[in-house]
């Protein structure tokens, strides 16, 4: 065998080192996360806000600002704004900003996005719900806009939060359903591809984001509905982060050395009321309605079932959110007041309802729900409890076509703004395709929305928290928890009100 010479000894000795480094580093890139579902609409982002479909959205797509756990907006792809007339604001949207095809970002692509949240096909979507008060825009330059409000809207920034920009000359070009299954965002990540039966997505680091990824470079997406499954996944390093997990597995996943992040968020947990249905009906009768906040023990929701990672609430904004009144506190739990009330509004024998309820969630659910009909008949309340996919929720909330059903599951979801008066606003008139209305709160809560000074608006917010613990348009049962495991791979775990933020976590090579 030939002698190698010095040179060649060097050469491959640094090729080894340099292939040693690059199979060290590469496991570090990737992350393998599980979650129990995908949007059932894949990339179209204007379906929800909720978890865990706005994770995945936020790793794709941008909106002009974007939340974190304080009261204000932050930047996003807007870098600053002003409300120049009471119904009026200035976007500054931030330099040198392209799409994953290369494209410029540009106002015409914000304008874009809202004319299509505003046209006949985007008109059904959730998201457009927030476009409602935008009359107006128009593009003072390439890298400003104007956007103008039917009334004075304080929390306009915030609402915006949850509008992802998307490109609407492809949108346009492909369709909606085109767009859905290859999405073009500016955000740190674009989709690679969904996966056989769209369940196993495959992102990597778009490099041209302006918020490029720190560790995380490859993103492998795993549904995996069944939450045990899920659960052992994650314990037999199948994946590396788990999302969707409930209280009951945290002492578990630490007890095996895994880590755990358990968020509180100020979202409310709750069974919408209808009071909009034909003819007569209980729930048309506030006292009705106060009648089935008494009857539910959410003092045992929260201790023994949510083993204290949340607490009773009985309005809609929870302690530590702006506008929260802490003269309002939660329906005791009062069986025989909730039985008086139901003979005062005519119904002593007691009442019948049906609850739609979605139980493929983060929390153990379908227990609370049967924890809630017990104690309901315990009043005088008999519930049929129908169980509902996510999809099927999100096209009844949409098109206010709940069939027979009484009530619902609903979360006020005050993470998507850190603000009670969305959630406000869809207990009420002004949501489209309302489920419940009283036209006594709706100047109530059009005062808040018109007022700037944030000391004065906390003062009307309170108020109306008060009313509506009064009106009680839902059963308030808890606030919400999020509850994530993770393995030894991850040595930082960044979380917003609307999820993970992939580009943020910080990755160690093994």
């Amino acid at each position: 065998m030939p002698r190698q010479t010095l040179p060649n000894l060097r050469l491959h000795t640094f090729l080894l080192a340099a292939m040693l480094a690059l199979a060290a580093r590469a496991p570090a890139q990737d992350l393998r996360m599980a979650t129990a579902a995908f949007p059932p609409s894949l990339g179209n982002p204007f379906t929800g806000v909720n978890q865990p479909s706005s994770e995945l959205w936020l790793s794709i797509y941008d909106a002009l600002t974007y939340l974190d756990w304080g009261k204000d907006a932050k930047p996003g792809l807007a870098l600053t704004w002003e409300n120049t007339a009471p119904t009026q604001w200035v976007f500054h949207l931030r330099p040198g900003v392209t799409f994953h095809s290369g494209k410029p970002f540009t106002a015409d692509d914000v304008i874009g996005t809202l004319k299509l949240l505003k046209s006949p096909e985007g008109a059904g979507y959730l998201i457009a719900g927030e476009t409602q008060n935008i009359v107006g825009f128009r593009a003072l330059d390439p890298l400003t806009l104007e956007i103008t409000t039917r009334v004075p809207d304080a929390i306009l920034p915030k609402r915006l939060s949850v509008v992802m920009i998307v490109d609407p000359d492809r949108w346009q070009a492909v369709g909606r359903d085109g767009y859905a299954r290859e999405p073009i965002g500016t955000g740190p990540y674009r989709l690679m591809n969904w996966g056989a039966g769209d369940k196993n997505a495959a992102l990597e680091a778009f490099a041209g984001s302006w918020r490029r990824p720190v560790s995380v470079e490859r993103l492998q997406y795993r549904v995996i509905i069944e939450h045990n499954a899920r659960l052992q996944a994650l314990i037999s390093k199948q994946v590396d982060m788990a999302t969707g997990l409930l209280v009951d597995d945290v002492a578990d996943l630490q007890a095996q050395g895994l880590r755990t992040h358990v968020q509180p968020n100020p979202q409310v947990k709750s069974i919408a009321l209808r009071n909009l249905q034909d003819g007569p009906h209980p729930l048309k009768d506030a006292r009705v309605r106060q009648a089935l906040n008494y009857a539910v023990d959410k003092d045992a929701i929260a201790t023994l079932m949510m083993l204290g990672y949340v607490t009773p609430v009985g309005q809609g904004a929870p302690p530590g959110l702006t506008g929260h009144n802490p003269d309002v506190k939660p329906y005791p739990h009062d069986p025989g007041r909730a039985r008086a009330l139901l003979a005062e509004a005519g119904y002593p024998k007691g009442i019948s309802l049906s609850f739609a309820v979605v139980t493929a969630n983060a929390t153990p659910d379908a227990l609370i729900y049967q924890k809630m009909a017990q104690d309901l008949a315990e009043a005088g309340v008999k519930v049929e409890l129908q169980s509902i996919t996510f999809a099927d929720y999100q096209s009844k909330y949409a098109s206010g076509n709940w069939g027979t059903v009484d009530a619902f599951s609903q979360t006020w979801n005050n993470a998507a703004f850190q603000d009670p008066i969305r959630a406000v606003e869809y207990f009420s008139c002004l949501k489209p395709n309302p489920f419940f209305c009283d036209q006594d709160l709706v100047p109530a809560i059009q005062q808040v929305n018109a007022e700037i000074d944030l000391q004065k608006r906390e003062g009307y917010l309170r108020a109306l928290m008060a009313r509506m613990h009064d009106v009680a348009p839902a059963i308030w049962i808890t606030n919400a928890v999020y509850v994530t495991g993770y393995n030894e791979k991850l040595s930082r775990i960044d979380i917003l009100p609307t999820g993970i933020t992939f580009e943020k976590l910080q990755l160690i090579a093994p």
